[in-house]
């Protein structure tokens, strides 16, 4: 079962600009850091939302769900995949 825990970040970056962010599978995110964090569309419905993992078990291939329509998809980390 995935948890989602949405919380608001705000980029050290930009200071002006805050947005919410679904922390995976963990309850009590750090809001400042995470292991990975980006933006995803959900397989299922397209809506697109930013989410953050904590746990890289299953590297590239992470766990998530879609906060709009409740279902569960892959998330697939390409980041390295360009190199």
């Amino acid at each position: 079962m995935t948890v989602l825990t949405p919380f608001t970040y705000t980029s050290q970056h930009d200071k002006d600009h805050s947005y919410v962010v679904y922390s995976v599978n963990c309850t009590t995110p750090e809001t400042t850091s995470g292991y990975v964090q980006g933006y995803w569309k959900c397989t299922e419905c397209g809506k697109g939302n930013q989410f953050r993992f904590y746990d890289d078990t299953h590297h590239p291939n992470y766990h998530a769900k879609c906060p709009d329509c409740q279902r569960n998809f892959i998330a697939v980390d390409d980041t390295d995949m360009n190199e």
